[in-house]
């Protein structure tokens, strides 16, 4: 999605000098973000041309080039506001101004696909809904490239893995990864479809109209190439994944354990496909007893 800027407000206290951009989000495609446009905002004072997130980004890098001064850029909204895409916007244009193309700005943009799988979910609000707050720690050389990038703070909201509202999904890659794996590595890994876990269909919401998991599927493993991934590192990410979904689907049982309420795992296929899975053995994953 893009953006309608409505205003830039510039303040100057004392030391600290800064802009603020007020953006709306249209819910629809539009043309103010190409590479036309990246040129016309580049090396321009704030107000010489009309608000725009390309306005900020290039104030910010420009002032950590004249000033020779770390810059920071907060990101920040409700909801569906439209934190997600202004990231990946200011990134663009910082990569395309940096002046060399290189491999690691290749990567910088490419953790977007990754993080927006493992972190993205299908609201009530927002068909691709950050659940995440991130620091994004870019360094650049003396010549203003882009030589490294780092996430300093990754906050996620680990309760919607088990559970989600209605008509909201869980994390996009659950939903990915069994519209793309290959019938061998579905067999290997004991998986169906997603209305066969419990993780995935509490919100009674498993597709998302205007997102093919399938494609984004393709996109996440080749974003995965470009930060170099090994096919093991995959491999283990997908088995834990599967793991967890496995875990779902067990059934516990009420028991007293030295007279304090407890429960116990009942003994289910899913309780050793996830045992396996994760390489320990099945009495381990079910706490105290497995009950037969």
């Amino acid at each position: 999605m893009c953006f309608v800027h409505l205003v830039i407000l510039t303040f100057d206290l004392q030391t600290y000098t800064g802009s603020i951009l007020v953006a709306v989000n249209p819910y629809q495609l539009l043309p103010i973000y190409t590479p036309e446009q990246i040129r016309l905002y580049t090396n321009k004072k704030i107000g010489e041309m009309p608000p725009h997130i390309f306005a900020i980004a290039d104030n910010c890098y420009f002032n950590m080039q004249r000033s020779n001064k770390d810059q920071c850029c907060i990101i920040s909204g409700e909801s569906g506001a439209g934190k997600t895409e202004s990231t990946k916007l200011i990134l663009q244009f910082l990569a395309s101004i940096s002046g060399q193309h290189s491999w690691i700005e290749q990567q910088v943009l490419e953790a977007n696909p990754i993080l927006e799988a493992f972190g993205n979910a299908k609201t009530i609000r927002n068909d691709n809904s950050s659940r995440f707050g991130k620091y994004i720690d870019i360094h650049f050389n003396k010549k203003g490239a882009i030589e490294g990038a780092k996430i300093e703070q990754y906050l996620l909201e680990k309760s919607r893995v088990c559970r989600q509202a209605k008509d909201e999904r869980n994390y996009h890659v659950f939903y990915c990864m069994l519209q793309g794996m290959t019938p061998a590595q579905k067999k290997e890994l004991n998986l169906g479809q997603a209305a066969d876990y419990t993780y995935l269909t509490m919100g009674n919401c498993t597709t998302c109209d205007g997102r093919d998991d399938l494609k984004e599927y393709s996109n996440i493993l080749s974003a995965m190439k470009v930060l170099m991934f090994t096919e093991t590192e995959n491999w283990e990410i997908t088995k834990l994944l599967a793991s967890i979904l496995h875990m779902g689907n067990m059934h516990y049982r009420a028991r007293t354990f030295d007279n304090l309420d407890a429960c116990a795992v009942m003994h289910s296929p899913d309780l050793v496909t996830a045992a396996k899975l994760l390489e320990v053995g099945s009495h381990l994953l079910s706490f105290y007893d497995v009950i037969p």
